[in-house]
């Protein structure tokens, strides 16, 4: 049990660190060739509008006949960077030392990791995304996004698009374009008992390396997206895709004529993941990508949201409900039945209508509660969680070439029986920075 702990309160901390770095799939790029300032297609930066969304859904076209590269301005090239130097002090409470049971905190100016991002079209109907990103002091780069996108493959309609490569499934609220910084949505990641768990590496928020088909009508108020891929983390299968995985979603907006409610949406959406149980060996030793006896881990839910006030300036309300469960031969132990868990996330962002858009306030909440555990030797509500982050971000300024803004957060999260002793354990991020793109 210490061991499942350990790697649990690993993840979490993980997590923290990967959400502080990940990369808006929005870019100034388009505002440089459109003419067009930051605001047009978001809200609330990163977080899409309806035109943003529209935008991504046409493939980053504005379908006004001048979509094609050779209409751009000769100068200009489709890249942008982003960059958040921050301060972060965070804490974990219930730490064992020999001192006795202690909180442990430590803070500083964060080695920040940096987005290159390169995205337009290449052709009309035609559109891509390449987005290395890193380049912190280790050195590391790897590409987190690659894809092309073919729309409008049968004649001029838009119910059937092909994105291929590896992208970012479209989840009921974006996890790289999420307005926080600090912590991920838990229901994107969450595994019962990860430690054992052969699918603990999968993550649905997470760019995923596969084909996605979608449709959408115009201006993206009905939309579908059907996704195959390999579920990340996987040893591999002996399969066409490493442990073929799918994901699904359909979304249906409603603007309306009043003031006080601008708009609604409803959603549903789901994931069914495959991972290796059994490999063939030679010597004993596993063989890489020979898995076989593929087993489930699946998270599926509802989602609705609300824009109350004009849609310029919105109190955006978003709640998203799921259930999840990892088939039993997944876990490398006693495992005695399916683990199954429920959560959720409710979150709200406001664009107050002063100082021209410059102000963004937001404050979301995460849930988990597990519903069974893969064994029965440990309580039903070991790492029940309850995670709140509240903070402001004030856009200095935006522009069609830039954008930047002063960036402050605050998030907990409270974890049950998860201290070395079996108590609760507690994490705690205060954040503060200059989130820029150019």
């Amino acid at each position: 049990m210490k061991t499942v702990r350990g790697w649990v309160l690993l993840t979490v901390g993980l997590c923290g660190l990967v959400a502080a770095s990940v990369p808006a799939q929005g870019i100034p790029a388009f505002a440089r060739r459109t003419g067009l300032r930051c605001t047009a297609c978001h809200e609330a930066w990163p977080v899409l509008n309806d035109f943003g969304r529209a935008f991504r859904d046409n493939g980053y076209q504005l379908r006004t006949g001048k979509d094609k590269p050779t209409d751009n301005p000769f100068a200009f090239w489709p890249t942008s960077f982003r960059l958040t130097p921050s301060y972060q002090y965070s804490s974990v409470s219930a730490q064992q030392t020999d001192q006795g049971k202690k909180t442990l905190g430590t803070g500083g100016v964060a080695d920040a990791a940096m987005d290159f991002l390169a995205a337009g079209t290449l052709n009309d109907d035609v559109g891509f995304l390449v987005v290395p990103t890193g380049f912190a002091s280790n050195g590391n780069v790897h590409l987190e996004s690659y894809w092309v996108y073919f729309s409008r493959l049968f004649g001029n309609s838009d119910w059937f698009n092909v994105r291929v490569g590896k992208h970012e499934v479209d989840l009921p609220v974006s996890a790289h374009r999420s307005i926080e910084l600090t912590n991920s949505y838990l229901i994107y990641n969450y595994h019962p008992a990860a430690a054992s768990d052969v699918a603990g590496a999968f993550a649905i928020d997470q760019n995923q390396r596969g084909f996605e088909i979608t449709g959408h009508d115009r201006g993206s108020f009905t939309r579908y997206n059907f996704s195959v891929f390999d579920g990340n983390g996987s040893p591999g299968s002996r399969n066409g895709f490493e442990s073929p995985s799918f994901y699904g979603h359909f979304q249906k907006y409603w603007q309306l004529d009043s003031y006080s409610v601008s708009e609604l949406e409803l959603g549903a959406w789901g994931a069914y993941a495959q991972y290796p149980t059994q490999t063939l060996t030679l010597n004993g030793q596993p063989i890489g990508g020979a898995g076989g006896s593929l087993r489930p881990s699946e998270r599926y839910g509802v989602e609705a949201s609300i824009l109350l006030g004009p849609a310029t300036t919105p109190v955006h309300l978003s709640l998203v409900l799921a259930h999840g469960q990892d088939n039993k031969d997944l876990y490398q132990g006693a495992a005695v039945r399916n683990a199954t868990w429920n959560g959720g996330f409710f979150e709200a962002i406001w664009v107050p209508p002063v100082d021209g858009l410059h102000w963004s306030l937001f404050t979301r909440y995460d849930m988990i509660r597990n519903d069974k555990q893969p064994t029965t030797d440990v309580p039903k509500s070991m790492n029940d969680q309850d995670q709140f982050t509240i903070g402001t971000k004030y856009t200095l300024a935006f522009f069609n070439r830039n954008e930047y803004a002063i960036h402050v957060e605050y998030a907990t999260n409270n974890m049950k029986h998860m201290a070395f002793d079996g108590g609760n354990q507690r994490t705690m991020t205060w954040f503060a920075g200059i989130d820029f793109a150019f």
